[in-house]
């Protein structure tokens, strides 16, 4: 808990204009390697992911702007399985993408079903829970929790657009405890909804 704490306050004194690639602007998110690195979702002034050893040395950074193959547009969550991999919610453009824990460019998942992906989890059962935030189409908001297959494959889905009990409206945030029980924040409605899967 103590390093997460620590990332936590990198995060926050984050925001300002980085100067060099040790420093940041505005991050989104953090997740944590195999080996202690830390991996840095630098995204809304941003579009990079920055990895950091366990004692917070800059190792190396990857992405830019822009919509092609490895190039993000607010990167706004991110998690490594148990594999190593790193997956990084793409925000502006729509699709979850996967990397090796080099940075190298693996897969993409994007598709209508999925939407647009704000967080991003990974769970006890080995597969990927996103958050659908649902601010693509204001006239048909969305508002769903997605599991994945590590293929990309969507295995389940529930909830929907609203602030009423169950119901996400902007959904920002995602974490899967040990129980495989799942903890949605949103920016408007209900705050942090806890659910469980019942089958």
């Amino acid at each position: 808990m103590k390093g997460i704490g620590v990332w936590i306050l990198v995060l926050l004194a984050g925001i300002g204009c980085a100067a060099s690639p040790e420093q940041f602007d505005r991050p989104t998110n953090v997740a944590f390697g195999l080996d202690g690195d830390v991996y840095v979702a630098d995204g809304y002034n941003h579009a990079r992911i920055a990895r950091f050893s366990k004692d917070g040395e800059f190792v190396m950074e990857w992405g830019e702007k822009g919509f092609g193959r490895g190039q993000l547009d607010t990167p706004h969550g991110i998690v490594t399985d148990d594999e190593g991999r790193v997956y990084v919610a793409d925000r502006e453009n729509a699709r979850v993408q996967v990397f090796s824990a080099n940075g190298d460019y693996l897969a993409q998942w994007k598709s209508a079903a999925l939407g647009r992906p704000w967080a991003i989890a990974f769970g006890p059962d080995r597969h990927v829970y996103v958050v659908d935030g649902g601010d693509q189409d204001p006239e048909r908001p969305r508002g769903h929790v997605l599991r994945m297959s590590l293929d990309g494959k969507i295995v389940d889905r529930w909830s929907t657009s609203g602030d009423g009990p169950g119901e996400i409206d902007w959904g920002h945030g995602i974490a899967v405890g040990h129980d495989g029980s799942v903890y949605v924040t949103s920016l408007r409605g209900r705050g942090v909804q806890k659910f469980r899967r019942t089958k």
